[in-house]
């Protein structure tokens, strides 16, 4: 097993506990939905948590072949799973006290839960552009990292519903384009080793 192979078995270990946590969440919430009501908002907001920690682990695997296996690699790489197992831990409440519908829950997290995201994709995109920086017209980083960065920001601020369903659409739809390729390829990506599109 090479270095890169032993990061990644551990943080495809730790990925998968966030998936674990948002899907017994989920169902825990679909089976108490007759006393709780779900509502759109926090599926929503776990859908954007799934997506963008699928993002996360395709970033990783895109980078192999540059990422460098030490400490500060790995010590980095677990902080940022650790934030998102916490974001994923608050999407849904932990007990049923207190909470009558998921809504209320939404209101009271979802600035946390985008903060995490939030700091998370601000380390990553610094981290690679210190590698290379986008030339000033390649949209595909522009879109993909500023676009995305705006949305979750207008999540964090945002205490409107009607923006928080476009940001959370803004943001879901980034990640949905960007992993399947809908995007024109991007010189930057492909120096940091990142761009899929061929």
């Amino acid at each position: 097993m090479s270095d890169f192979e032993g990061l990644f078995g551990l943080l495809s270990l730790m990925f998968g506990l966030i998936v674990a946590e948002l899907a017994i969440k989920s169902a825990d919430a679909i089976d108490s939905h007759a006393e709780r009501p779900i509502g759109i908002l926090t599926p929503a907001l776990a859908l954007l948590v799934l997506t963008d920690v699928t993002s996360f682990w395709l970033f990783v695997w895109g980078a192999r072949k540059v990422l460098m296996t030490n400490w500060s690699t790995v010590f980095g790489s677990v902080f940022l799973a650790f934030v998102y197992f916490l974001a994923a831990s608050l999407v849904f409440p932990r007990t049923s006290r207190g909470c009558i519908n998921l809504d209320d829950h939404y209101w009271s997290r979802k600035r946390l839960v985008a903060l995490g995201m939030l700091f998370a994709n601000i380390v990553i995109t610094g981290s690679m552009l210190t590698r290379a920086m986008p030339a000033w017209n390649d949209w595909w980083f522009y879109f993909n990292f500023v676009g995305y960065s705006i949305a979750l920001a207008g999540l964090v601020a945002s205490r409107s519903r009607r923006l928080d369903y476009v940001f959370l659409i803004w943001a879901i739809g980034i990640n949905v384009a960007a992993g399947a390729n809908l995007l024109p390829g991007s010189q930057w990506g492909h120096k940091v080793a990142i761009d899929f599109s061929s």
